[in-house]
């Protein structure tokens, strides 16, 4: 008497932010690419489990595929979790430091001695906001010749959300803490990303003391959304191979058809920017977004995925060092990019 073998399950799940996975997953190519017989692909937000849906900062689920900000997976990989990096994705996005227009605070070099606002999640799996203020903060202030220690961080208490079992709710407007203390005088600058970012940055009540996305260093960018790991856990890569390849290669194909669609790829981001305008999407991450969705593991963006987590090694983030060029492995992107280009010939023939 036969027996038939359960599908596989996989996971996916991506930051709420431009990435070739929310493009596939708009377009419902991921969800095609795993329909048929032998695989069953689950997203972790649908879980009603809080620590399925966790699984998005600690890692902990196997099989789950995870596109998006680095600062979880490097965090989790710096606490013992065993996954792999298969590809890197490299995006920039806004990054301001903004003060008070009235405050007389006009460059970087005036921030010595002031108080710069930072977010606190105390409930939080990871504080990844709070880590990308302080990287933000720490790189604006090295191109002035300051240092950390030249101004003083001011912890703003952040409320979290979805921390209860049951359906994930659906997460509440709330204004933004550093923002509000911005306005109130209770800190003299903050960090802000993505397009709300660039909005505020447009606004006369608030004065822009830098991009960092406007510097041409591309180290000088890094920070938890550059660049973005596309991670899976290692014995789920060893057991399943050719699903991480079938995973990728939605993801190269994502990524070419994104690069003839900029108008369309602009509209698609909207809904990941809550709800920007295609003029805030575009001063986000700039003209060229359709073209920043191919994964890669060049030497460069393994180099800026290794400045990270140096960064949060520092700063105390880690439990343990490790070495980037470990986690790294190549031979599923390989396969998927030799995949891809068959079935162009074939299609070609």
């Amino acid at each position: 008497m036969s027996t038939s073998t359960p599908p596989v399950k996989l996971f996916y799940t991506r930051c709420g932010a431009a990435t070739a996975s929310a493009l596939a997953i708009r377009k419902n190519w991921l969800q095609q690419a795993f329909a048929g017989p032998g695989t069953e692909l689950h997203s972790l937000r649908d879980s009603d489990s809080l620590a399925v849906r966790n699984a998005h900062y600690h890692h902990q689920q196997s099989g789950l595929f995870r596109e998006g900000g680095n600062i979880p997976p490097i965090w989790a990989k710096g606490s013992g979790q065993d996954t792999v990096v298969v590809g890197i994705t490299w995006l920039d996005e806004y990054q301001g430091i903004l003060t008070r227009a009235d405050s007389g605070i006009r460059e970087i070099a005036d921030l010595k001695g002031k108080r710069l606002g930072v977010p606190l999640h105390n409930n939080a799996v990871i504080d990844f906001q709070r880590g990308a203020a302080q990287h933000g903060f720490a790189t604006a202030l090295t191109l002035a010749g300051l240092s950390p220690d030249d101004a003083t961080f001011v912890d703003l208490q952040a409320p979290s959300y979805d921390s209860e079992d049951g359906p994930r709710k659906i997460r509440e407007e709330r204004p933004d803490v550093a923002i509000e203390a911005l306005e109130n005088g209770s800190v003299d600058a903050i960090f802000l990303r993505f397009a709300r970012g660039y909005r505020l940055s447009q606004d006369p009540r608030f004065h822009q003391l830098i991009n960092i996305n406007e510097l041409q260093d591309p180290l000088l960018r890094v920070n938890n959304g550059t660049p973005r790991p596309i991670t899976v856990d290692r014995l789920f890569l060893e057991q399943h191979p050719e699903l991480v390849v079938r995973y990728l290669a939605v993801l190269l194909r994502t990524a070419e058809w994104a690069a003839a669609h900029h108008e369309e790829v602009v509209q698609l981001l909207i809904p990941e920017d809550r709800n920007a305008t295609p003029a805030e999407v575009l001063g986000s991450h700039g003209p060229d977004v359709h073209l920043s969705f191919t994964p890669k593991l060049t030497p460069e963006y393994i180099e800026g995925l290794t400045v990270q987590k140096n960064f949060l090694r520092d700063w105390g983030y880690l439990k343990a060092d490790f070495e980037v060029s470990d986690w790294i492995v190549s031979g599923p992107l390989e396969q998927a990019q030799q995949l891809v280009a068959r079935e162009k010939a074939d299609a070609a023939a």
